[in-house]
């Protein structure tokens, strides 16, 4: 087992010039994702409206994260982060785990919009991929080796088994019963599979001393892993899974750390095109969480509103060198 992976090396800071102020254009990454239309109950497609977003109803509308258009851009711009972040949007990579040329089965985990799940059966046309979301905001027009079901991966499982690789994304912090899905995630891969999970850490870091004491966005994140846990999840799970994989049964547990810097602070262009990325996505997480999941801790709505305006102004201050970890974990099932 070697899930102490070395911290990436540090991210060299651009010096004034280095950079062009148009360099990077905004562009709509995704925007012919429609919402998926088809034969499911007409329950699946209630909404509620709370705090100016929408959410949506199943079970009482428990999980605390909006589902509309502008969370569906956030999803789609962190699935182009990833790209880049592996390497590039032309050759990064979809997921580490070595299941071979040739899969047969694959299963994405709170597939989303579902742009992974539609990569990975282009990619491999041998195998049957699944994509599994309690909200239907896929797209209709998808490779014929791929379907996407409306279930809730926290219900117990009924997706089939024998899967080479079980991939779950961007979902664990606000999963309740974290470790009771990766024991279904084991029970249901085939002898030698793999299981991936890809999240965010849930806290800022800085190598040079240049944020300062009481930094917003540490306070957001501190008020953010409050909040959440008031609906039984874990804003910083990121880096509790090697205990959770292994008690599950699964062996060769390994962790890819990746630094996300916070802005267009780096020298190296690709990761200025990375940051200015996360820059939006953070953007939008601190407007989600701002609604229903800090309205759960019952603060002050002016304590609130100082927190998140602090914490909008200085992710885009370019003097705060700071970065968040990206964590890719793969595992495999024992063939015996």
């Amino acid at each position: 087992m070697d899930a102490s992976s070395p911290r990436p090396m540090d991210i060299e800071v651009a010096e004034p010039g280095d950079t062009d102020s148009d360099e990077f254009y905004p562009h709509d990454i995704g925007s012919e994702i429609v919402a998926a239309a088809g034969s499911v109950s007409s329950s699946i497609f209630r909404h509620s409206f709370e705090h100016g977003r929408r959410y949506h109803s199943y079970k009482n509308s428990r999980y605390p994260i909006p589902n509309d258009d502008i969370e569906q851009d956030r999803e789609e711009l962190k699935h182009a982060l990833m790209l880049e972040l592996t390497d590039g949007a032309r050759s990064g990579k979809l997921f580490f785990a070595p299941i071979g040329d040739y899969p047969q089965k694959i299963i994405d985990l709170g597939t989303g919009t579902g742009l992974w799940a539609i990569e990975v059966a282009d990619l491999y046309p041998s195998a049957v991929v699944q994509g599994i979301d309690f909200t239907p905001i896929q797209p209709v027009w998808v490779p014929s080796n791929l379907s996407f079901v409306v279930d809730d991966i926290e219900d117990e499982w009924r997706n089939g088994s024998d899967f080479d690789l079980v991939h779950i994304r961007q979902v664990f912090p606000v999963i309740k019963g974290t470790d009771r899905l990766i024991q279904q995630c084991f029970d249901n891969i085939k002898p030698g599979g793999w299981i991936e999970i890809q999240e965010f850490g849930g806290r800022p870091f800085c190598d040079d001393g240049s944020t300062p004491e009481g930094y917003s966005v540490l306070k957001f994140s501190d008020l953010a892993t409050q909040a959440l846990a008031k609906f039984g999840c874990d804003f910083r799970v990121a880096d509790k899974l090697e205990g959770q994989l292994a008690q599950a049964g699964f062996r060769n547990i390994t962790c890819r750390r990746f630094k996300v810097p916070m802005g267009t602070w780096p020298k190296d262009k690709r990761l200025r095109l990375i940051g200015l990325y996360f820059r939006t996505v953070f953007a939008s997480l601190i407007d989600a969480m701002a609604a229903k999941p800090f309205a759960a801790l019952n603060l002050p709505a002016q304590e609130i509103n100082d927190i998140v305006a602090a914490a909008s102004e200085d992710i885009s201050n370019n003097k705060y060198h700071s970065y968040y970890e990206y964590l890719f974990w793969t595992a495999q099932k024992p063939y015996y």
